[in-house]
């Protein structure tokens, strides 16, 4: 599953990648349930989600072994945001206010879409540069998310599958 934070994005890489990888692809524009159906019904295919596909959804068992997270989900400005912003000093205290702790609720939720109890395996890739080691905000994710292992590079994810599913799990 590979959740975004803007239709566009979304679409551009869908079209990118179709026909490319060697799994069947299911694209999922404003919460359409019919497409979500027929995801849960393949096997080993590719979810590409946005909006409200970040909360609420049920995907039990190993139906998603791996989550890839394209950015960190930030609350697009709007005018509400835009009042919000006006009651704090600085922009900085917004962002430390607000738009952080609704960046971490939502990537809460984002991840709960692959871990959903004790005993789920996923791997969880958050591709966006703020969220790495060093990035801006990298402990603001940690704070955000579960105990979990965390990859240094793909050997470390290859061992973490290899040791929780079989061979033929991909295939």
């Amino acid at each position: 599953m590979a959740l975004f934070t803007s239709y566009s994005l979304m679409g551009s890489v869908y079209q990118l990648l179709r026909g490319s990888i060697p799994f069947p692809m299911v694209e999922v524009w404003r919460h359409t349930q019919e497409e979500i159906m027929r995801f849960k019904k393949m096997s080993n295919a590719v979810l590409f989600a946005s909006g409200s596909c970040w909360e609420g959804m049920d995907f039990p068992g190993d139906m998603v072994s791996s989550l890839i997270i394209v950015r960190l989900p930030f609350s697009v400005p709007d005018p509400v945001q835009e009042a919000k912003k006006e009651q704090y000093g600085n922009l900085r205290e917004y962002i430390d206010a607000v738009a952080v702790p609704d960046m971490q609720k939502k990537l809460r939720q984002g991840f709960g879409r692959a871990i959903r109890t004790e005993t789920a395996t996923c791997v969880v890739t958050i591709l966006d540069q703020r969220a790495a080691r060093g990035g801006r905000y990298y402990e603001d994710v940690l704070c955000a998310l579960p105990p979990c292992q965390m990859a240094e590079g793909i050997e470390d994810v290859e061992r973490f599958i290899g040791k929780r599913k079989n061979i033929h799990y991909y295939m």
